[in-house]
């Protein structure tokens, strides 16, 4: 069954709150603020645990040209990514 993107974001982002200690409630995700810097601030250590959670909950592997700061920019983009991915093993 093919998820929708407001389902995969949903997933992420409790993968956010739940998996990753990071402090931050599930009401404080906002899905277009940037994960680094002035945004929720993750470290590239949190990102490694945040793609492994996702490979292991989505079932999928995120490819060599998915791992750039152009997909970890917000979670919207690393939601983007992850249906791209859980279409093309559809296939």
């Amino acid at each position: 069954m093919e998820m929708t993107s407001d389902q995969v974001l949903e997933r992420v982002k409790r993968i956010v709150v739940e998996d990753l200690d990071v402090n931050l409630g599930y009401d404080d995700l906002d899905e277009t603020v940037p994960l680094f810097e002035e945004g929720l601030g993750l470290d590239s250590v949190i990102v490694v645990e945040l793609i492994s959670f996702i490979e292991k909950r989505f079932d999928i592997e995120l490819g060599d040209d998915a791992l750039n700061m152009e997909t970890f920019k917000d979670l919207r983009s690393i939601a983007r990514v992850i249906r791209e991915q859980l279409a093309r093993q559809q296939v």
